[in-house]
């Protein structure tokens, strides 16, 4: 059964949209729903997760770095020869390409995702309003940049590993897990800044695609249980 959107028909500019949807998503989302175009918010989180990544690789201990992200490696002539491939500019185009390209084509598969379920329980909405919509939702990404700074600042001596710069992530803040445990890469992708975007999401789909809260929950959390929870058996299955 729809929820018919009582949309507002007024407009909002991207830069005001941007700060609105943090604090009252629903009435924002109805005022983009006209325009929905997902560049800004797009743009904004990628342009200051390069910025950051940047500014990290130019003053990181770099010889600190690679010896924590060795530190599992068995032999020293295995050591040396994987150093011989962890060059800041390596480190640098890494990072990047993942800002620049993996990003978008994560929001892409699931835009591809909302789209599709849209149409088997409402009218459906279109790629572009599906790309916007998860673009919007992730907007909280960009407070992850300005933690980063913080992180950066307060770090002594270039010493900071680069999941340290999501301080909110469930490693950080409650397990602790070092670099090389097999849970470390899955809970330092978590974060509270996750839980915030998939509200967003939720309220976003509910908005657009015109269903009911229920609805909206089911179908966006579906990909992220099925995709973490995969994760984590794997992840499992190498520490029993």
């Amino acid at each position: 059964m729809e929820l018919k959107s009582d949309s507002l028909k007024v407009s909002q500019p991207p830069f005001f949209a941007f700060v609105t949807i943090l604090y009252e998503p629903t009435t924002t989302f109805k005022r983009i729903n006209s325009h929905p175009t997902g560049w800004f918010p797009l743009l904004t989180v990628i342009i200051s997760s390069c910025a950051l990544l940047l500014w990290y690789y130019s003053v990181v201990d770099l010889p600190w770095l690679v010896d924590q992200m060795l530190d599992t490696v068995g032999s020293t002539d295995e050591r040396e020869k994987s150093a011989e491939f962890l060059t800041r500019e390596m480190m640098v185009v890494s990072s990047l390409g993942s800002a620049l390209i993996g990003y978008p084509a994560i929001l892409c598969l699931l835009a591809v995702y909302l789209v599709t379920a849209s149409k088997a329980v409402s009218n459906g909405i279109s790629f572009g309003k599906g790309f916007a919509l998860v673009a919007w939702a992730n907007i909280p990404n960009f407070l992850l940049s300005l933690l980063g700074v913080m992180q950066l600042l307060l770090a002594s001596s270039g010493k900071i590993g680069l999941s340290e710069l999501n301080p909110v992530s469930l490693n950080q803040l409650f397990f602790q897990f070092d670099m090389e445990h097999p849970l470390a890469v899955l809970t330092d992708s978590i974060s509270l800044i996750t839980f915030w975007s998939i509200f967003l999401l939720i309220i976003g789909f509910e908005v657009w695609a015109e269903v009911k809260r229920s609805t909206a929950i089911s179908i966006v959390l579906t990909p992220y249980i099925i995709v973490y929870g995969l994760w984590f058996g794997y992840s499992m299955s190498k520490v029993l």
